[in-house]
């Protein structure tokens, strides 16, 4: 089973940490909005991609013989010092520095799969770093600014009203956009609804692939709400979804049990409400109750998509018969 990944982030890594339970055959499609931390230094001084998701897809990705010798101890490790090292991650710095001496981003992210053992395909969302701007309303007085930058939208207080993406046009990757159109199963989210998953939806190459495939989508909607979501249901974020995806259609939506009692709108998509939280943290997914519900929700989709196919399958036949008998009487 091909299955498609899209999302930033813990949301994503909590994603591709259960599909790995799931399948062997899993792309991770990174966001590049990351504009702040180590991301945030390294895309500025030397130009690259922001790796931060991009390292956070390729460790929840190692296999566990890679685990077993601290791959992703190593990958995750963050320098403490009074000096320019200070708060970066190991691993975004190995992947700016086979960047630079591969001059190549996708050779450089399967260099470092290859060196660490690292299982699945990770690919950016787009070629070009992303610089976000969005606008915010402020709850108690009603006025509207604009806030630039990704790790400003995720901590801006307010509604967002929306949500931009400069260069308006970035181009996706071939290998990206192949990916999900051949895919199986595509998940979308969780994370930061509006600086992670729906920045996807403003990359017209990835858009338009979303809405060409034939794959499965479930859309994975996030447990709690965060700064950028502040006064969204569950509703909210779905509606907030369509309007940047396109209205695309999704097949699932996955939420926690908490939200069950929530009156969703009108959809095709059938609704699943798990227990997906850890026992310590309502608001983090965990890993293995995510891939239980993954398996209850594929296995619903395969049985009604079966249940449609050989409707289709009787609607022909009964076709075929009737131009059958007009033939006779003609």
């Amino acid at each position: 089973m091909r299955v498609v990944c899209l999302g930033g982030g813990h949301g994503l890594h909590a994603t591709l940490q259960a599909m790995r339970l799931v399948t062997t055959d899993i792309t991770a499609i990174v966001c590049v909005g990351d504009d702040g931390g180590s991301s945030g230094r390294l895309r500025e001084e030397f130009g690259v991609l922001p790796p931060g998701d991009i390292r956070m897809a390729l460790s929840a990705l190692a296999s566990e013989q890679a685990q077993k010798r601290g791959v992703v101890e190593l990958l995750q490790h963050r320098f403490t010092s009074e000096g320019d090292l200070n708060g970066h991650a190991l691993g975004n710095l190995i992947l700016t520095a086979q960047w630079q001496r591969d001059r190549d981003i996708l050779k450089g992210i399967r260099s470092v799969q290859t060196i660490f053992g690292i299982d699945g395909t990770v690919l950016p969302g787009a070629k070009v770093p992303l610089n976000l701007t969005a606008e915010v309303q402020d709850p108690a007085t009603g006025e509207v600014s604009l806030v630039h930058s990704q790790r400003e939208v995720a901590k801006a207080r307010g509604k967002i009203l929306s949500l931009h993406i400069n260069p308006e046009d970035p181009p996706a990757f071939d290998e990206a956009v192949e990916a999900i159109e051949a895919a199986d199963v595509v998940t979308l989210g969780p994370g930061s609804w509006y600086s992670s998953l729906l920045v996807h939806m403003l990359v017209p190459g990835i858009r338009e692939a979303l809405h060409r495939t034939s794959a499965q989508k479930i859309l994975l909607m996030n447990l709690v709400a965060d700064w950028e979501t502040t006064g969204l249901d569950v509703q909210g974020q779905i509606e907030a979804f369509r309007a940047y995806s396109d209205n695309l259609a999704v097949d699932a939506i996955l939420t926690g049990d908490s939200s069950s009692q929530e009156t969703l709108p009108p959809t095709a998509a059938r609704v699943f409400h798990r227990r997906i939280a850890t026992s310590r943290n309502s608001g983090v997914h965990d890993p293995v109750r995510l891939a239980s519900a993954f398996k209850d929700v594929l296995e619903d989709l395969t049985q009604a998509r079966a249940q449609t196919d050989e409707s289709v399958e009787m609607m022909r036949e009964a076709v075929e018969n009737l131009d059958d008998g007009v033939g006779e009487v003609a």
